[in-house]
C-alpha cells in the first residue's frame, strides 16, 4: 500500500531513540521528509530511573542524524521540550527548513521520572502537557496552510489501565490520559480545516536501552511477570508502533480523527469499544 508520504514534512519530538527513533525512520523510507529534535546533542547515558540500575549508552542527535541520513533528508536539532521558547523556535526553523510542516509528532515524556513527588508532576507536566500544546499552537498553522496536517500524540496503555512497578506511574497515567482528552478536543475542533488529531497508547515496547531493555536486568521477577501477560509471549518492537503512527499519518487515514489507537498486542484485557 502507498501511503502518499512522499514529500510530506514531518517533525518529532524526542527522536533520536526509541519509538521516536522508529517513527522517523518510517517516515524517511516512505520518503518524508523529517526534522526531528531531542536533548542530548552527543551520545550520553540515559536518565536513569531512582529504580533501575545500570548505565546504558544511546544516540543523542548527532549520531541519530548522521545514521538516519542514510534513509533519506532529515535534520536533528538539540532542544528542551519543556522549554518552551526553545520548542516553540524549533517549529519554526523546521517549518523554514523544510517549507512547512504536514505532519506532527509529539513523542516527548517525563517517563515518571522523580515519582510521587511534586517536582515529578510538575517535570511530567512540562514535558508531556506543555510540549504537546507548544507544539500544536505553534505548528497549526502550517498544518491549516497543508490542507491535509496530521498531528499525532504518543501515549500509553498507562493512561487507561492501571500498570505500574514500584508505584511511581501516577503523574506518568495521569497526565498521559490528559494527552488523550487534549487530541481529542483538538479532533473535533479542527477536523473542518483538513487538520486531523489522533493518540497511539503503545503497551511495553522492548527497545534496546530502553526502559523494559533496563527493567529486564534490574527487575527480572517483574519483566517476566509482564511477558506472561502477553498473549504472544513477547513485548512490542518500535517499528509496529512507528506502523500505526505512518498509517494515521497519511491520506489512507483521511477519515479516522479523534481516535485512541492501542498498540499493544492484546496487553490490556478490557473490551475496548
Amino acid at each position: 500500500m502507498d501511503l502518499g508520504l512522499k514529500g510530506k514534512r514531518v517533525i518529532i519530538t524526542g527522536g533520536s531513540r526509541g519509538m521516536g527513533r522508529a517513527i522517523g525512520e518510517i517516515f524517511l523510507r516512505e520518503g518524508a521528509v523529517v526534522s526531528f529534535c531531542s536533548r542530548t546533542a552527543n551520545m550520553a547515558p540515559e536518565d536513569e530511573d531512582p529504580r533501575l540500575g545500570g548505565e546504558v549508552h544511546t544516540d543523542g542527535v548527532e549520531q541519530a542524524e548522521e545514521k538516519m541520513r542514510a534513509l533519506g533528508e532529515v535534520y536533528g536539532s538539540v532542544v528542551d521540550a519543556a522549554d518552551r521558547e526553545q520548542l516553540a523556535a524549533w517549529v519554526k526553523h523546521a517549518a523554514e527548513t523544510m517549507g512547512g510542516i504536514d505532519v506532527v509528532v509529539s513523542n516527548t515524556s517525563a517517563l515518571g521520572s522523580q515519582p510521587r513527588t511534586p517536582e515529578g508532576w510538575q517535570r511530567q507536566f512540562d514535558v508531556d502537557i506543555m510540549s504537546a500544546v507548544t507544539l500544536w499552537d505553534n505548528a497549526y498553522p502550517f498544518l491549516k496552510q497543508s490542507g491535509a496536517g496530521a498531528f499525532i500524540q504518543v501515549s500509553t496503555i498507562t493512561a487507561l489501565d492501571y500498570h505500574a512497578y514500584g508505584k511511581g506511574s501516577q503523574s506518568y497515567g495521569a497526565l498521559k490520559g490528559a494527552l488523550v482528552n487534549y487530541v481529542c478536543q483538538l479532533a473535533y475542533e479542527y477536523m473542518s480545516e483538513g487538520i486531523r488529531a489522533n493518540t497511539v497508547s503503545p503497551g511495553p515496547i522492548f527497545v534496546e536501552g530502553g526502559s523494559w531493555d533496563k527493567i529486564q536486568r534490574a527487575l527480572p521477577d517483574y519483566y517476566d511477570e509482564n511477558i506472561a501477560r502477553q498473549p504472544s509471549g513477547r513485548l512490542g518492537r518500535a517499528e509496529e508502533v512507528a506502523d500505526v503512527v505512518a498509517f494515521l499519518a497519511s491520506s489512507r487515514s483521511s477519515w479516522v480523527t479523534g481516535e485512541n489507537v492501542v498498540i499493544d498486542g492484546g496487553f490490556t484485557k478490557y473490551i475496548k469499544y
